[in-house]
């Protein structure tokens, strides 16, 4: 299967109809934290971010309305207390995998008496004019053949029919196909959007491929006998899996054929007028595979920070403990009340055993009600996002539900499903694959002022393209021309705009526009239409200002602080006057920042500017989801209708290095498009190129993960790297704060690095040795893991086959630069890569290179540890740690919520630290068995977990 064709799933319907743009959550995990309340309570007065604390109260009971801007959890369910199948507290779960048989014989709109209609008619379509369509996600075939005996070799075969054809373009379509022995089932033709434009029934010809009729006219070639096959022909009609007219977006009809007729040169070899019944039609079936949703506990997993031992929902074969091949299961919370709040979030954590090629994913919707209404809205996806993720930890989600915003009350499903058929060509793998859902948790802000929902994919990104693309301009995002923001104001919003600048110009506005009335909060903005140059930068940010006058800008700081978002058209000139060896205007390295979002601290820009480095940034948005900006562009036949453009290798030649900085497997890490650019950069004759590629789990994504993601045998030849396994040591758990080393003889010679991998963030480095292109060349390892093998590669080789003068270096990473605890050592180590290796001139003078000396005492970050053990009887440890010296608290809480023991309340120096508990509260009285969880707070820093207490 091929990693490009996940990418369609993740466009969401804003993007066509807001000029190709959209807003929604973006694929970004934390740490799991453990069972933070239990079963079924409501929450009232709790923190944002913190289901874990507060006075529980019984499910069920009536919800105290939020203040102006206050945040309450009016929903926290550990599913504790519940038990399957007859105890579930008010949750719910079925089975979606069933579609109807669609296409049949009707009239309603037939194009002559009787016809075939792939659709239907729903009295609750609202948006679509006459009640008559499709619903979602339909793969619908109606199947015949005709005969091959008899018809000369090279007579031509055409097939016609009558049709209409009318379906949102570039989502849905219909396809005319053909079985070839060698090829399977095949297009010969597609249609998308209104057919015939006018909309009604007209004649449609196509020939049948010569190829096709003379394979089956010559019999299966694995039979002797070569007796004639007929050829099987069929009408396929597709609708995308989140947006199509049963949404209430879309106004389409479906697809009528009527006369279908099947000619050999003038001869009628096969016709059907439809007004004889069925005659010898198949269509598809697909009937429901089952409800495997079941509350289970002391599910085993291999998360190595969190150990989960509750009640959680799985959706598995019990018997193999796997997924079901045609899975298509939700689990649906009880109605809960958010009494019309200006903001509604869901939070749950997930236990994700889905590698990206296992074409299983996970998705959620929520549906509103308000008090008077006799029914529910239909099902709204607020992310338009699938997930995905092989690294089996647990992570939290938080996603805002939008769409909630001013709604009396929400219901929220959880969803599991194969999605073969849709991305893997109908082939998924469910052996030791499943997710593991718990903790669901409502949240919602009282009514106050305006607030923004943004997402990096959504926003303008980096680009070499010069001229307009998607529309009218050059600055555009993943999915189209426009930046989209959906905007909440539950006081009612009086204005909204978008201001930016070019150059550092004086800043310009234009209002905000709403995409659509089905998405009331999305609303999108564009610069003047033009060709902008390379060397423009643009800033800008945006600003709404709601019916009590009160306003709110993104990024918030943006008036108070300046700070804008920036983006720029490539390359860009820096100032010639460097006082060292650089009086060219133009930067001979790249950056390209492809981690999951932009970074905090994006510690690799900040070594190269401390090494006087002269360089230009590629900012790489949604990696998780696929569809962000990047040099080798997007995979034209994944998305049709928003194809990122490849960058122009002639763009890139006056670049010496790129340094691409990589995300993980949750992320995508360099698909085939950007590893083609840059084997065609690497070759380019008249100037050495340096190549250093470092991130957690790049190699494990190009060999185990993905082979068909190696680009003509990136890993091994480009880069000389042979990818061992994903774990530095062996099986069954890495060490997750190994120390490296620097090898003798090489550039980092002498240096030692702590990496990080431990939690929240587990991640688990890679294994490499040189490969046999490696071993040919001057090569060998830059550092190593303990075990001695390799950490990090060098690669030298001469491409005489390209040009007798010119080399490249490559520098490959089995971790993620960030993982680097000290910060003399990240910055030493660039020195090292930069400088010493790749021999990049610094353009002005250094201001903080460490010329020697060991590693700096490593940094410590806020973690809380599981206690152990755990159960206890009659005391246990916990292990915490915090980044810097300050106020901590560190309390037990029995299960109803209530403190029961106050371990810590004092300044607590920066580092890691031990308390104990033996079981009493602060009275001095022996509690008894049962659960309970602790809880630390810090400066900026909250967490909790669950530990036992058996006597």
């Amino acid at each position: 299967m091929r990693r490009r064709a996940i990418v369609p799933l993740f466009i969401l319907l804003a993007s066509a109809l807001c000029f190709g743009s959209a807003a929604a959550s973006s694929n970004v995990s934390a740490a799991r934290p453990a069972d933070p309340v239990p079963a079924g309570v409501v929450r009232t007065q709790v923190p944002v971010g913190d289901p874990s604390s507060g006075a529980p109260a019984r499910a069920g009971r009536s919800l105290r309305t939020a203040t102006v801007g206050e945040t309450v959890w009016v929903f926290v369910d550990s599913m504790e207390t519940r038990t399957s199948p007859n105890n579930e507290g008010g949750w719910t779960h079925y089975d979606a995998s069933f579609k109807p048989t669609a296409w049949h014989i009707d009239t309603v709109l037939g194009c002559q008496n009787h016809s075939w209609w792939c659709g239907m008619v729903d009295s609750t379509w609202t948006f679509d004019s006459n009640r008559a369509g499709y619903d979602n996600d339909w793969i619908q075939t109606l199947q015949n053949s005709f005969p091959t005996a008899g018809i000369p070799p090279g007579t031509p075969v055409t097939l016609g029919f009558r049709h209409h054809f009318n379906a949102e373009p570039q989502y849905d379509f219909g396809y005319i196909e053909v079985f070839d022995f060698a090829e399977g089932w095949t297009a010969i033709s597609q249609f998308t959007g209104m057919v015939p434009a006018s909309g009604l029934c007209d004649t449609f010809t196509v020939t049948i491929p010569d190829s096709v009729v003379s394979k089956m006219r010559a019999g299966n070639p694995n039979d002797s006998t070569h007796t004639p096959l007929p050829v099987q022909f069929r009408f396929k009609f597709t609708s995308d899996v989140a947006y199509s007219s049963a949404d209430g977006l879309y106004d389409g009809d479906g697809w009528v054929i009527d006369n279908v007729t099947v000619k050999a040169g003038a001869n009628v070899i096969f016709s059907d007028d439809a007004e004889g019944g069925m005659g010898s039609w198949t269509r598809s079936t697909t009937p429901g595979v089952g409800d495997y949703f079941f509350l289970r506990r002391n599910v085993l997993t291999e998360d190595f920070c969190v150990a989960n031992q509750s009640n959680v929902w799985t959706d598995w074969n019990a018997i193999f403990q796997s997924l079901v091949p045609g899975l298509d299961n939700f689990v649906v919370t009880p109605p809960i009340a958010t009494n019309r709040s200006s903001s509604v979030f869901l939070s749950f954590d997930v236990y994700r055993n889905l590698p990206l090629n296992s074409c299983f994913y996970y998705h959620t919707n929520f549906r509103t009600k308000n008090v008077g209404d006799a029914f529910w809205s239909t099902w709204i996806d607020p992310t338009f996002f699938v997930y995905y993720g092989g690294s089996k930890d647990w992570a939290r989600q938080l996603i805002p539900l939008a769409g909630a915003v001013g709604k009396d009350s929400v219901q929220v499903e959880l969803g599991l499903r194969d999605y073969s058929l849709v991305f893997c060509d109908g082939v998924s793998s469910p052996a030791n694959t499943y997710a593991l859902f718990d903790n669901v948790a409502v949240g919602v802000v009282g009514q106050a002022g305006p607030s923004f929902i943004v997402r990096d994919l959504d926003l303008f990104n980096d680009t070499f393209q010069t001229t307009p693309f998607f529309r009218d301009d050059n600055f555009n995002t993943p999915l189209g021309d426009t930046a989209v923001v959906q905007v909440s104001a539950s006081r009612g919003l009086k204005n909204s705009f978008m201001f930016y600048r070019l150059n550092g110009g004086s800043f310009n506005s234009v209002a905000l526009q709403k995409c659509l009335p089905g998405l009331p909060t999305h609303f999108f903005a564009d610069v003047p239409p033009g060709s902008y140059a390379a060397n423009t930068t643009m800033e800008y940010y945006f600003a709404a200002t709601d019916s009590q006058n009160a306003t709110v800008y993104f990024p918030l700081d943006a008036i108070t602080n300046q700070r804008y978002r920036s983006v720029s058209i490539l390359p860009t000139k820096h100032p010639i006057n460097l006082p060292l060896q650089c009086s060219d205007s133009l930067a001979t390295i790249l950056f390209v920042n492809h981690v999951s979002g932009r970074e905090a601290q994006t510690y690799l820009t900040q070594a190269m500017d401390q090494l006087g480095m002269k360089y230009d940034t590629w900012e790489v948005n949604g990696p998780t989801s696929g569809i962000g900006n990047c040099l080798g562009g997007s995979d034209p036949a994944a998305v049709p209708t928003y194809h990122w453009p490849a960058t122009d290798v002639g763009k890139l030649v006056q670049y010496s290095t790129i340094i691409w900085n990589s995300g993980d497997l949750q992320a995508f890490t360099i698909t085939r498009q950007d590893q083609a650019v840059i084997q065609t950069w690497v070759q380019q004759a008249g100037k050495n190129r340096n190549f250093w590629i470092t991130g957690d789990d790049v190699a494990t994504d190009l060999m185990a993960g993905n082979q068909a993601n190696n680009y003509n045998s990136f890993l091994q030849f480009t880069c000389g790297t042979l990818w061992l396994r994903s774990l530095w040591e062996n099986p069954p758990q890495d060490t997750l704060h190994p120390v490296v080393k620097g090898v003798n003889g090489g550039p980092a010679a002498g240096r030692f690095l702590h990496l990080n991998g431990g939690c929240p963030i587990l991640n688990t480095f890679d294994l490499l040795t040189l490969s046999s292109f490696a071993n040919s060349g001057k090569a060998g390892l830059l550092l190593t893991y303990p075990n001695n093998f390799g950490a990090a590669l060098r690669y030298a080789t001469d491409y005489n086959t390209f040009s007798p003068t010119d080399s490249a270096r490559v520098v490959f990473g089995g971790f993620g630069f960030n993982a680097i605890e000290e910060g003399g050592e990240r910055l030493q180590f660039t020195k090292n890569v930069v400088q010493t290796y790749f021999k990049e001139p610094n353009c002005y003078l250094a201001s903080a290179v460490e010329e020697g000396g060991g590693p700096e005492a490593p940094s410590f970050r806020n973690t809380l540890g599981q206690n152990m053990p755990n159960p206890f009887n009659p005391e246990t440890a916990i292990k915490f740690s915090v980044a810097q010296t300050g106020p901590v608290v560190l309390r037990i809480y029995n299960v109803n919520g209530a403190l029961v023991r106050t371990l810590v309340n004092r300044v607590v120096q920066a580092g890691e630290h031990l308390e104990r508990w033996n079981g009493l509260d602060d009275g001095g009285r022996t509690l008894p068995s049962g659960a309970y969880f602790y809880r630390l707070e810090s400066k900026g820093f909250l967490d909790s977990r669950k530990l036992i207490l058996l006597r």
